[in-house]
C-alpha cells in the first residue's frame, strides 16, 4: 500500500498542417479513460499563436514562459488540445507535414462548430436554473391575473337547494370536485332524481340485496322535461331490463358466470362500459357559461418547459462531452415540467374564474353540502317536511354526501317511501359487482481517430497523442 508515482516521457511525431503563413497542430490526450479527477497540462508559449481546448471547459493560462490547461476529465471523454503555431516554431517539431489552404479558417470554423454545443449546454443550463426558480413566480402571476374571486359573503350553513333548477348531475358535475369533474354520484343522483319525478321507479327488494329499476312509460325516454344526460341514463335502464325491470340481482349472477363463460363475459364487459361512461361522461357544455378554465392557460409553461428539455437531451446525444451541464438541465426542465403537471391538478378554477355570480353559487352549494354534512344541523328539522328530505339526499347524492342524509333520516326514522326516494345505501351498492368486476386472467405467449477537421479529428479535436 502506498502512493506511486510513475512518470512516462514521449516523443511525439504529431501530423502538422500548414501553409504558407501558420502551422496546425492537434494533439489528442485520451479518449478513453478513467475519470481525471485534477488534468494539468504544461507546454512552451513560444511560437504558439492560438491554443483550443476540448472540452471548452478546461481553463487556460499563461505561466511564465509556460501555457498550463488546467481541469477535469469524465470517464472517456475527449481531452485533447488544438494550436496553431508560428512556421518557425512548427519547423522544430518532429513530424508529418501536410500543406493545406486556409489552416487558420479552417481551425476555427471546426472549433466553432464544435463548441456550438457545449454553448448551448451551458445556455440550457443556465436557462433550466432560471426557470425552475421563477416557475413559481409565473403562477403565482397566472393566478393574480386571472384567479382571483370577487370576495363574496355567504352563510357558512345553508339548509336549501341553491338552485333547484340545475339538474343533479349538473351539481355534480359543476360544484362536488372540480368544476367539470363528473362521478358515480352524478349518475347515482340521477336515478333517485328519476325516481322521485316519477319517471323511474327504483324498489328494493325483499331480501335486502339488490334493487329492481323499471321505466314505468317507455316514451318516458324521449319525454321533453328529460335532458341527453337523463335520457342516457333511463336508455341504459330499459336496454339492461329482462322481464320489464333491470335487477340487480341479476347482473351479479352475470357476473359471477362471467367468470366461467365467455358470452356472459362479453355481455358483462358491455355493461360495465356503460356505466363507466355514464358515471364518468357528461355534457361538459355547462360548465362553459359557469366557468372560464384555467388549465389551458399553462399548455405554455408546459412547452416553455418541455421544449429546451428535448433540446437539452438533444445536445447530449450529439455531443456526450456536454453532459456535465447538458445532464443537469435536462433534470431541471424536467423538475419544471412537473411543476406544471402539478398545477394542472389543481382545481381548474385556480388559473381561472367564474362567470357572472358563479362563485357564489359555488360558495352556496359549499355551505349546503356542509349542512348535510353535520347531523346535529339537520336534526333541528321537523320530519314534517318529508318533500324537502327527499330533494336533500337527491342533491347530497350529487355533491357526495348522500349516505350522510340517509344516516339522518334513519336516526329521525323519516320514511324513504313517504319522502319519494329509494334507499341510496341500496343503490349505490347494486352496481358494485359489474363496476368491479375484471376478466379472468388468460396466459399469452411472447417472443421476443486522429486527423481532419472537427472535434474529435484533426482541426477541432482528435489528432495524434496517446490512446
Amino acid at each position: 500500500a502506498g502512493r506511486y508515482t510513475v512518470e512516462y516521457q514521449f516523443v511525439v511525431a504529431p501530423p502538422v498542417e500548414y501553409d504558407a503563413d501558420i502551422a496546425h497542430f492537434n494533439f489528442q490526450i485520451a479518449s478513453e479513460h478513467i475519470p481525471y479527477r485534477s488534468v494539468a497540462i504544461t507546454m512552451p508559449a513560444e511560437g504558439l499563436e492560438e491554443i483550443y481546448v476540448h472540452p471548452p471547459y478546461l481553463s487556460v493560462s499563461r505561466e511564465g514562459d509556460a501555457v498550463v490547461v488546467r481541469g477535469s476529465s469524465p470517464e472517456d471523454d475527449l481531452l485533447e488540445i488544438e494550436m496553431l503555431l508560428s512556421r518557425e516554431r512548427a519547423d522544430r517539431l518532429p513530424g508529418f507535414f501536410t500543406e493545406v489552404g486556409d489552416v487558420r479558417g479552417k481551425t476555427e470554423a471546426a472549433n466553432l462548430a464544435y463548441g456550438i454545443p457545449f454553448a448551448a449546454a451551458g445556455v440550457l443550463g443556465a436557462a433550466a436554473i432560471l426557470l425552475v426558480l421563477a416557475m413559481p413566480l409565473l403562477f403565482a402571476g397566472l393566478y393574480y391575473r386571472y384567479g382571483r374571486e370577487e370576495d363574496v359573503t355567504v352563510p357558512e350553513y345553508l339548509s336549501f337547494v341553491p338552485n333547484p333548477a340545475l339538474k343533479p348531475w349538473q351539481v355534480n358535475l359543476l360544484f362536488f370536485k372540480d368544476a367539470g369533474d363528473f362521478d358515480e354520484n352524478g349518475m347515482y343522483a340521477t336515478l333517485l332524481d328519476l325516481h322521485r319525478r316519477g319517471l323511474a321507479k327504483i324498489a328494493e327488494k325483499e331480501n335486502g340485496k339488490g334493487v329492481i329499476i323499471t321505466i314505468p312509460d317507455p316514451a318516458a325516454v324521449d319525454a321533453p322535461e328529460t335532458d341527453p344526460y337523463e335520457r342516457r341514463v333511463m336508455a341504459f335502464v330499459a336496454n339492461a331490463a329482462t322481464d320489464g325491470g333491470l335487477d340487480t340481482g341479476t347482473l351479479e349472477a352475470l357476473a359471477q358466470e362471467a367468470r366461467r363463460s365467455k358470452s356472459a363475459e362479453v355481455a358483462v364487459m358491455r355493461v360495465q362500459q356503460t356505466l363507466q361512461g355514464l358515471s364518468h361522461e357528461a355534457d361538459r357544455s355547462i360548465v362553459r357559461s359557469y366557468v372560464t378554465e384555467g388549465r389551458g392557460r399553462l399548455v405554455p409553461l408546459a412547452f416553455l418547459a418541455a421544449i429546451p428539455c428535448a433540446l437539452a437531451i438533444l445536445v447530449l446525444v450529439l455531443q456526450p462531452g456536454t453532459g456535465r451541464t447538458a445532464i443537469p438541465a435536462a433534470v431541471l426542465f424536467g423538475v419544471a415540467l412537473v411543476q406544471v403537471i402539478i398545477a394542472v391538478l389543481f382545481p381548474t378554477t385556480l388559473f381561472g374564474q367564474w362567470k357572472g355570480d358563479g362563485y357564489r353559487e359555488k360558495l352556496q352549494w359549499d355551505a349546503f353540502s356542509r349542512f348535510l354534512s353535520d347531523l346535529a344541523l339537520m336534526r333541528q328539522y321537523a320530519p314534517a317536511d318529508i318533500a324537502m328530505w327527499g330533494e336533500w339526499l337527491v342533491y347530497g347524492t350529487a355533491l357526495g354526501v348522500g349516505d350522510r342524509v340517509e344516516a339522518a333520516m334513519r336516526e329521525l326514522n323519516i320514511s324513504m317511501r313517504e319522502a319519494g326516494v329509494p334507499v341510496y345505501s341500496h343503490l349505490h351498492l347494486a352496481f358494485v359487482p359489474i363496476v368491479s368486476f375484471a376478466p379472468p386472467s388468460s396466459g399469452r405467449s411472447g417472443g421476443g481517430g486522429g486527423g481532419g477537421f472537427g472535434g474529435g479529428g484533426g482541426f477541432g479535436g482528435g489528432g495524434a497523442g496517446g490512446r
